[in-house]
């Protein structure tokens, strides 16, 4: 499948809008697992609270020193960024980890979390009296880092959950694309295939009239010239010369009528391992034989071997190097090679090429492009790659030659 700048842009556009949908669709489990993470937070700081109140109380009846100390030994924590202590409000004792930070808020709240420079913090407070009824507040601010941890993990794995997602669709996508492109290019090949044979059905209609029309009158006509010929004065050049000609046109339209008949013929294919090495070979006596023979050359693996029809495919080789010599070439160069399980022939010459307004009717029956040409032979080469199961194709440039190639 060939891949064009708009099957691009359609994936970009189909990439960009999947990301979009499964961002918003994953976006609420995100929220909902940082929600729950939290709730678990506060809920831990819930219990530190009451344990950080009734340990104040108990250590603030036997003196400021001793709660001071207490908070100090919390301090020592790793996990620990501040202690603080308020009287009336003001504040008594307080240490921190970093120079300057203690972001204590007037208004007093057991339990809060925030997050700062720092990473994610947890501060509880704790209220109490001492025996003169004199309030104090106990602060701790310490790092929960299972809240930054799974927030972390949540956008991660939120992330490659939408892209996985995504991708699985983009994916789908494709595969369907790709099955669509490949089943039109079966129904294309099918709808090529009724109509090559709805072509044929005619040009038998048209065989079948030739036949009727011409066959019998002309084979009348060369009989009566076989019964003049003893006739004639051989001493007489003139004589003999139109008496060459007429044989000779008379044989050359007895040619075409029988190739104008191939075409609606139905071949037998008879399969067999033909061994190209010795193919070639047998090959040289053929084109011995041909009016105009340009230098031939083929190469192809030792020992290659091809299961096919040899005498369909020394006709569709002889008709394509025909084409070719007729059309001017000087050197023609065959090259066999396998590709995805099919033996494809190529056939280049350095003739004078195809227009390309041409290219789409080389094959079609009756047309030809050439002075002398009856535009049968590459038809009937079609016809014959297709009795063999195969398909032919060409592309040329006007003046730099063209190519043939086969594919069975």
């Amino acid at each position: 499948m060939k891949i064009t700048v708009k099957y691009i842009a359609i994936l970009f556009v189909l990439s960009i809008f999947s990301i979009g949908i499964f961002y918003f669709l994953n976006l609420n489990n995100r929220r909902a697992v940082e929600a729950r993470t939290l709730e678990l937070a506060e809920s831990e700081g819930r219990t530190i609270e009451k344990v950080l109140g009734t340990a104040s109380v108990y250590l603030l009846d036997k003196g400021e020193a001793h709660l001071i100390r207490f908070m100090d030994e919390i301090f020592s924590n790793d996990q620990v960024v501040y202690v603080a202590i308020k009287r009336s409000g003001s504040l008594l004792h307080a240490a921190s980890k970093y120079e300057g930070y203690l972001p204590l808020d007037s208004e007093f709240q057991a339990v809060k979390t925030f997050s700062s420079p720092l990473g994610e913090i947890i501060e509880v407070a704790s209220a109490m009296k001492d025996r003169s009824g004199q309030p104090y507040t106990a602060h701790i601010g310490y790092f929960f880092s299972a809240i930054g941890e799974i927030r972390n993990a949540a956008k991660k794995n939120f992330l490659l959950l939408t892209v996985l997602q995504a991708s699985i669709i983009l994916i789908i996508i494709a595969f369907l694309y790709g099955f669509s492109r490949q089943m039109l290019r079966k129904e294309m090949e099918i709808q090529r295939q009724k109509e090559e044979k709805e072509k044929f059905q005619e040009i038998s209609l048209i065989t079948a009239g030739i036949n009727h029309e011409i066959r019998n009158p002309l084979n009348s006509l060369y009989l009566s010239y076989q019964m003049l010929e003893p006739l004639l004065d051989h001493a007489n050049q003139e004589a003999v010369f139109h008496s060459n000609s007429l044989k000779r046109e008379i044989k050359r339209v007895q040619g075409i009528i029988e190739r104008f008949s191939n075409l609606s013929r139905v071949m037998p294919v008879r399969r067999e391992e033909v061994d190209l090495e010795q193919f070639f070979v047998d090959m040289q006596n053929v084109w011995a034989g041909m009016a105009v023979r340009p230098e031939i050359s083929h190469h192809h693996e030792p020992n290659m071997k091809v299961s096919t029809d040899r005498s369909l495919l020394t006709q569709i080789i002889t008709n394509v190097v025909s084409n070719a010599a007729e059309a001017g070439a000087s050197h023609i160069d065959i090259a066999i090679t396998t590709q995805k399980g099919k033996t494809v022939f190529s056939i280049k010459d350095d003739g004078p090429g195809i227009r390309r307004e041409h290219i789409k009717y080389i094959f079609d029956p009756f047309v030809t492009f050439k002075a002398s040409g009856s535009g049968i032979g590459l038809a009937l080469t079609k016809k014959m790659v297709l009795q063999l199961g195969g398909r032919i194709e060409v592309e040329s440039t006007e003046d730099h030659g063209a190519e043939f190639r086969i594919y069975l």
